[in-house]
């Protein structure tokens, strides 16, 4: 092809055609520069085609991540649901007369059930691993991308509210263990010594007490703890969990 235009043009300037020659000369520079503009124009299509597979990957693997976060926090909805209970079973035994031992083991295992709660964990590695590498540019749907930053900043709000409520807890549990003495090792006493419950644990037959006292503010705290992450945190990180999900679904 080179050598059949290389021959019209020395075809052109032996003739003394001038003027055509350089029409010709225009035309190849034009050939020349649409050919560079077809290159281009290509190259940048395989690249926005990739840039578009890549997008569509990492939005599919923080779909399966959300799918794993709704259904932890449905869990965790369930167990606050579940201590908020044996937070309300415990309040009204408390206030009842321990009569035994038994009782008092059997009330104070209500309280030890629900003084346990897990941090707040998500599945972010994703999300991490797009905003590390800087991908989330790749995200082209301005308002999608709002919303999944949005979706983990609340969840890291989340995250620190509750470590901090949970430190919080801990001190009201030590304050527990000073003022309610030997409660963690009734069972223990029970079996070590013929002392009934008034001898050894009458302060939970006492509301004046100072120990009856800590562990109702106790209970209290509790209660609130588990209605607050469930009402405040869980559910709402649900829904909006959900929400995100089908938006990137119908995205795809």
């Amino acid at each position: 092809m080179l050598r059949f235009f290389r021959q019209i043009r020395q075809r052109l300037l032996t003739d003394n055609k001038f003027s055509k020659y350089l029409l010709y000369a225009i035309g190849e520079i034009l050939l020349v520069v649409i050919g560079i503009l077809i290159a281009l124009q290509v190259d940048n299509w395989n690249e926005k085609k990739q840039e578009r597979a890549e997008e569509l990957n990492y939005l599919s693997r923080l779909n399966e991540d959300l799918k794993v976060d709704n259904a932890y926090f449905k869990r965790r909805i369930d167990d606050a649901n579940r201590y908020i209970d044996l937070c309300i079973d415990f309040r009204d035994k408390l206030f009842e007369k321990q009569k035994s031992m038994e009782e008092a083991i059997s009330l104070w295992d209500l309280f030890r059930g629900f003084n346990e709660s897990e941090m707040l964990t998500i599945q972010n590695s994703t999300y991490s691993e797009m905003l590390n590498a800087g991908k989330l540019e790749l995200i082209s749907d301005p308002g999608l991308k709002s919303t999944i930053i949005e979706y983990y900043r609340e969840c890291e709000e989340a995250a620190n509210h509750i470590t901090e409520y949970n430190a919080y807890t801990v001190d009201v549990l030590n304050l527990v263990n000073d003022k309610a003495p030997n409660a963690y090792e009734m069972v223990i006493f029970s079996e070590k010594t013929d002392l009934g419950i008034e001898e050894l644990f009458g302060y939970l037959n006492d509301p004046a007490s100072d120990a009856f006292a800590i562990i109702t503010y106790a209970s209290g705290i509790y209660w609130s703890k588990h209605e607050t992450f469930r009402d405040n945190y869980f559910k709402e990180l649900e829904e909006l969990s959900k929400e995100l999900i089908n938006q990137l679904e119908a995205y795809e």
